[in-house]
This record gives structure tokens, sequence and C-alpha cells, in this order.
């Protein structure tokens, strides 16, 4: 009868403890949803501002698993506010050798450095040191399963309510499943690419030029690529619709290379590549949406480390501002889109306009291309004039200087015959 008191006193205390549990919900000024690059820079320049921050990490590390290339100009580096010394900098890349179905080619480069190869893992982890030394806070494991509006936001975080914030940084990448619930549109996934990428050793490459090749045979409707990591290691990857992307990526590989079977391969990365633009609206009542679940991606290269981290660091701004000026509302908010929009508005246009032009462009075509770009020696301007992050705005620019009536009958066609 002692025992079965006890037993019983102990089951009422712990009943009593998880209720407690339950009902003890924990609150912050903003939620950051995701510890990708957006969410960690938000974060940072939120609590930089002094709001209280919690980000949601579903993941048990910070960087896993990959999806990114790890290619990012060096000025792009330095707007998202991150050192060009750091553990994280694997290369140093001079400039891009792009060929054409046919193997035409020409290369691009500066004068000196342009961008950083970086291991993302790394850069990562940098980020989240940065986002907890503002005074952020980082949980991981932490799956945010959905919200609801109540005085601000009640987050579901692995199966229980138990997190309030007044205002919501949504940065969940590709695929956000929170946001739906919000109201605002999310992008579709049948416009996104498929990519896949690996890390090989035992090849013999120029350390200080990427390469870009295009064609159908090659990766149709994007392109393939190899970013040196340095003079014998490289990062070979393609993205494309509807493929078998390991075929491709083997054939690919056993073109370039040659010298298949003295190579060692080593970690495979895949993830999706958005060339689609930015949601319609990236802002509402409470909330803020930041890069790849906003589209904040560049529609040419499928980049976003940099697009998506300036456009975080307005949101991280803009989001301690209305929690200082109890400002929540979407008519405050809408003050992070405008802002954003300024800055690259044109350039998504014009990036968007360029790769659906791309995607319709025949072999044939792009070889046309190739050949007056060469024949003019349009690539020098390029080199001198260009902006390796506003790619639509620099070959706008270029293409602006007399020369576009040369490219006018090649484009139309591609118009024409793919609509």
């Amino acid at each position: 009868m002692h025992i079965n008191f006890i037993f019983n006193a102990y089951v009422t205390l712990f009943i009593y403890l998880e209720k407690r549990m339950v009902m003890c919900i924990e609150e912050s000024d903003i939620a950051v949803i995701g510890a990708g690059p957006a969410g960690l820079i938000a974060a940072r320049e939120a609590s930089l501002r002094g709001a209280e921050v919690s980000v949601f990490e579903e993941h048990n590390e910070i960087g896993l698993p990959c999806h990114c290339a790890g290619l990012i100009s060096i000025k792009g580096l330095h707007d998202i506010g991150i050192p060009l010394h750091g553990a994280y900098v694997q290369n140093k890349i001079r400039g891009a050798c792009f060929y054409s179905p046919s193997n035409l080619s020409f290369t691009i480069e500066g004068n000196d450095y342009v961008a950083y190869v970086v291991n993302r893992r790394a850069l990562d982890c940098f980020l989240a040191e940065q986002a907890l030394k503002s005074g952020s806070r980082i949980i991981l494991n932490s799956r945010v399963q959905s919200v609801k509006r109540n005085g601000g936001w009640v987050l579901n975080i692995n199966g229980r309510d138990n997190f309030k914030a007044k205002l919501l940084i949504d940065a969940e990448g590709a695929l956000p499943r929170v946001l739906k619930a919000t109201g605002l549109k999310i992008l579709d996934k049948k416009d996104f690419l498929n990519g896949l990428q690996i890390d090989i050793s035992g090849v013999k490459i120029d350390p200080e030029r990427v390469e870009v090749h295009l064609g159908r045979g090659v990766a149709p409707g994007f392109f393939a690529w190899v970013i040196p990591l340095n003079d014998e290691e490289a990062r070979v990857g393609l993205a494309c619709k509807n493929s078998n992307l390991k075929n491709l990526l083997f054939s690919f590989i056993k073109k370039r290379f040659r010298y298949f079977e003295r190579m060692s391969m080593h970690s495979f990365y895949s993830g999706f590549i958005i060339t689609c633009g930015p949601i319609e609206k990236t802002y509402s009542d409470g909330l803020i949406v930041v890069g790849d679940a906003a589209g904040q991606v560049k529609p040419i290269s499928g980049g976003g480390v940099v697009f998506g981290g300036i456009c975080a660091s307005i949101a991280g701004r803009v989001a301690s501002e209305a929690i200082k000026r109890n400002r929540l509302e979407e008519k405050f908010l809408k003050t992070y889109e405008n802002e954003w929009k300024a800055k690259f508005g044109k350039e998504f246009k014009i990036a968007l306009l360029a790769r659906n032009i791309l995607n319709r462009l025949s072999d044939r075509d792009i070889d046309k291309i190739f050949s007056i770009v060469i024949k003019e020696k349009i690539h020098n301007e390029i080199s001198a004039e260009g902006d390796v992050d506003f790619q639509g705005t620099s070959i706008w620019k270029i293409m602006g200087k007399g020369r576009f009536l040369r490219f006018l009958p090649t484009l139309l066609k591609a118009t024409l015959v793919f609509s």
C-alpha cells in the first residue's frame, strides 16, 4: 500500500510537471524559421539593433545538408557582412570560361579576383556565430510544424504549441511548409530545377577560372559547372528538369576530363535551383519572408546567398524597427519589400527575361550567339564593365551598345518557335 501511494504520487507529480511544461510557453520578439544564410543574417541584423530573436532549425547541425555550389562574389560577401579571410574560403576565382554546345569558348575575367569558393557548412557556422554574438538564440532539432495568429504568432514546435513571437521571419528555404498557412503565395515546385554536384580530385584544371558549359546534351534548360577548389580538385555539377541527373553528370565528367578512372569522387550534393524569380508578396501582418522562400535568387545562375542575404539584412533592420515602434501591421512591413525591390527589382525583371530566352534557345542558337560574342569581342567589355551579381543588368548594358540588333534574329526565332 505504501509502495502504491509513492507510485501514485510520482505519477501525479509527472502529470503536473508535464502540464506545466505544456503551459509554459516561451516568448520572443522575433522568431526566425530556418538557420540558413538568410535566416541567420536576418537574425543577426535584428538582434544587433536590440530585438530579442530566436532562430529555429529543424536539423541538428548548422550547414547540413548542403545544397550550394559555394561560389560567391567578393563584393557580395562584403555586402552581407562576411570577412574575406575566414577559414570557410577554399579558393579564389579570377574569371569564368564559357563553352557552347560545339565547344566555342570565351573567357570573362577581371584584373583581380572576383569571387571566392567557400565551404558552405563552415560559412553557415560562421554566420551562426555572428548571430549568437549579436544576441540571437539558435535552437536546433526544432521543427516548426505550423503557426497560427493569436495576438502575435504561436509556433507549434515538434508537435507542441510552445512558443510565441510578435513577428515571424520565414527563411525555410525553397520548400516552405509553414508559409503555406500564412496566406502568402509560395513558389511552385514545378518551376524548380534539380541540381546535382560532386567534389572530385585527381584532375588538372585552371585553379582561378570557373567553367560554364551550355547545351541541351549537357544540361537541358540550364548549364553544367566546374568550380576549382585548387589545381587538382573541383566541384562539378549541373542542373536541369526531368532528366536523369546522375547519368548526365557522369557523362559530362567523362567528356570533360576523359581520364575518368583516375579520379577520386567524394561528396555528392543535391538540391533545388530556383530560376523563376520572387514570390508576389514578401510580407503580411507580422510576417516577413526572406531568401529562397521568397524566391530572392538570381534567375540566370541560380545563386541565392548574396541577393537573399542582402534582402535578409533589410528584413532584420525593418523587423527590429517594427518591434521598437510596435508597428507589426503589413502597412509598415511593406517597407521591407519596397527597399529590396528598389535595389533588385529591375535586375530581377531583366534577368527573368534573359532566363526565359535562354530556356528557349536551341544549341544552334547558342553557337550563333557565341560566334557573335567572340567576333565582336563583347566578352572583353563584359570583363571590364560587368557585375557578377547583377548579371541581367550587365547583359542589358552591353547589349544596349548598338549590338542588340546582331542578336535579335536569333532571340526572336527562339521566342517564336518555343512559345
